[in-house]
């Protein structure tokens, strides 16, 4: 008897090469997934455990309703959350940090209009997120995350710009365009962008951030693509930020009226709308491949023609940590609706 006709001779080489990619994709997968899911665990456990031992060692003066303590608080577990993690992902996993977090300097004619561009398209989501948020009530729901902050003093008002301004853009943009994008970019920029885009945007837990974020992480994913950098999506996050942070500062000053400080704030979102547009138009003039990419290919990475696009994506999103991840920020966002108390 032949044994060669129980061959399956529609069989090829390249069918155990792309399996053999898909399974190191899951793999990949599941480590990312299982480092954006400590990340935001670590942040929960050491702000509540921080916010006890606070609330033990002063019953009466109550340092938590203090804002210096409290900025100091949010400064450490920004840095510590996702750092630590970053360190065992990458001891753990054997990437290269040199090979995956690209830190070069990026022209100055290049920077800017990137800078200009960024900013823009945060005025744009910013515009979307307020419209979502100021729209709950439609649906009878209420996102029930604060966001205010008071500032007295010099310090407080220092404090409150590192706390919400530096730290995050560090710390954030080392986590999700450093690492997370930085390990996907060798299955192609497009999908690299896009899932590190969702995972940023799923993170911050509530409707009215979501959409916000996710929109943000494009354009940060994107520049820093396109200069094989991640201090452009670091400039734009800090000063994006900064924007928020003094023009709350602004605001709780009582300097002027708030009609006139809507009047204000408008005039600035038109003003870095249009020189984001302009910014655009230049990037373009400058180099007219510089807004597209090719799904399947990286700037700094090998070819890889394997996996499709839509390869790509069903094994993330269907790999055991990102979904993880997905569902505890499901959880986070039903709860900050007030649909579920927890």
């Amino acid at each position: 008897m032949n044994n060669n006709r129980l061959y399956n001779y529609n069989y090829s080489p390249l069918d155990s090469q792309k399996e053999y990619e898909i399974k190191k994709l899951r793999k990949t997968s599941n480590g990312l997934g299982l480092f954006v899911f400590s990340y935001f665990i670590i942040m929960i456990v050491v702000t509540y455990s921080l916010v006890a031992v606070l609330t033990i060692i002063s019953p009466r003066t109550n340092l938590l309703k203090e804002s210096t303590p409290m900025f100091l608080l949010d400064i450490f577990i920004s840095a510590f959350a996702a750092f630590i993690p970053s360190l065992f992902y990458f001891l753990f996993s054997g990437t290269s940090i040199s090979d995956t977090i690209k830190v070069k300097c990026v022209k100055l004619k290049l920077l800017i209009p990137i800078v200009f561009l960024g900013l823009g398209v945060a005025m744009f989501a910013n515009t979307v997120s307020n419209i979502i948020a100021n729209n709950f009530s439609i649906f009878g729901l209420e996102n029930s995350v604060d966001f205010s902050q008071t500032t007295d003093s010099m310090l407080e008002k220092v404090l409150y710009v590192i706390a919400v301004s530096l730290v995050p853009a560090l710390a954030e943009e080392f986590a999700f365009r450093g690492v997370v994008m930085g390990t996907l970019r060798k299955y192609g920029d497009s999908f690299a962008i896009i899932s590190s885009a969702v995972l940023f945007g799923l993170m911050h837990g509530n409707i009215s951030q979501i959409p916000f974020a996710f929109i943000l992480g494009l354009i940060f994913a994107f520049v820093d693509c396109k200069t094989n950098s991640i201090l452009p999506s670091i400039i734009i996050h800090f000063l994006n930020n900064f924007y928020a942070v003094m023009m709350d500062i602004f605001q709780e000053s009582y300097a002027i009226s708030n009609k006139r400080f809507y009047i204000i704030y408008l005039l600035l979102v038109a003003i870095l709308c249009i020189l984001g547009t302009i910014s655009f138009f230049i990037l373009l003039k400058n180099d007219k491949k510089f807004f597209s990419f090719n799904s399947n290919t990286g700037v700094t990475y090998t070819k890889n023609d394997l996996l499709s696009f839509k390869d790509k994506n069903k094994t993330f999103y269907i790999s055991f940590g990102v979904l993880l991840c997905i569902i505890l920020f499901a959880i986070e966002t039903v709860t900050n609706l007030g649909i579920i108390d927890v």
